[in-house]
C-alpha cells in the first residue's frame, strides 16, 4: 500500500494549513479553504473512502480520521472559531457536519458498519456530539440559535435518534 503524506504550508496571505496522511486505494480527499487561520487534518487508511472538508472564514479547524473501507465524511464550516471532528472506524459509515456561525463545536465518532450521522448547527456557541457503536444506526441533530447542546450515544444496531432544537 502506497503511503502519501502531503503538508501544505500556510500561505503568507491566508495563513491556512492542511495536513493529509493517506494510505488508501481508490479513496478521494478534497480540502477547500478560504479566509485565514483555518486548519485541516486528514488521516485515511482503507479503500474506497471519501472525505470532503470545506471551510470559509477565520480560525476554523477540522479533523477527519477514517480507518476502514467505503466510509464517507463531509464537513462544512462558515464563520469564526468553529471546530469539527469526525472519527470513523469500520466500513460503510457516513458522517456529515455543517456549521454556520461562530464558536460552534461538532463531533461524530462511528465504530462499526453502516452507521449514518449528521449534525447541522446555525448560530453561535453550539455543541453537537454523536457517538455510534455497532451497525446500521442513524442519528441526526439540528440546532438553531445560540448556546444549544446535544449529545447522542447509540450502541448496538438499528437505533434511530433525531434531535431538533432552536431558540431565537
Amino acid at each position: 500500500m502506497k503511503r502519501l503524506i502531503i503538508t501544505a504550508a500556510a500561505l503568507a496571505s491566508l495563513f491556512s494549513a492542511a495536513t493529509l496522511d493517506i494510505a488508501s486505494a481508490g479513496s478521494r480527499t478534497v480540502v477547500n479553504q478560504s479566509g485565514w487561520g483555518n486548519g485541516a487534518a486528514i488521516s485515511q487508511d482503507g479503500s474506497s473512502s471519501v472525505i470532503f472538508q470545506t471551510q470559509r472564514g477565520r480560525r476554523n479547524d477540522v479533523r477527519t480520521i477514517q480507518k476502514g473501507n467505503r466510509n464517507y465524511s463531509d464537513t462544512f464550516q462558515r464563520g469564526r472559531s468553529n471546530r469539527a471532528f469526525t472519527d470513523q472506524l469500520g466500513a460503510r459509515n457516513e458522517a456529515v457536519i455543517g456549521q454556520e456561525g461562530n464558536r460552534n463545536y461538532g463531533e461524530i465518532i462511528q465504530t462499526g458498519r453502516g452507521n449514518i450521522a449528521g449534525a447541522a448547527q446555525m448560530g453561535s456557541d453550539n455543541e453537537a456530539m454523536i457517538e455510534q457503536s455497532g451497525s446500521n444506526n442513524a442519528a441526526a441533530t439540528i440546532q438553531v440559535g445560540s448556546g444549544q447542546s446535544t449529545s447522542i450515544v447509540q450502541n448496538g444496531g438499528n437505533n434511530i435518534s433525531v434531535v431538533i432544537q432552536g431558540r431565537r
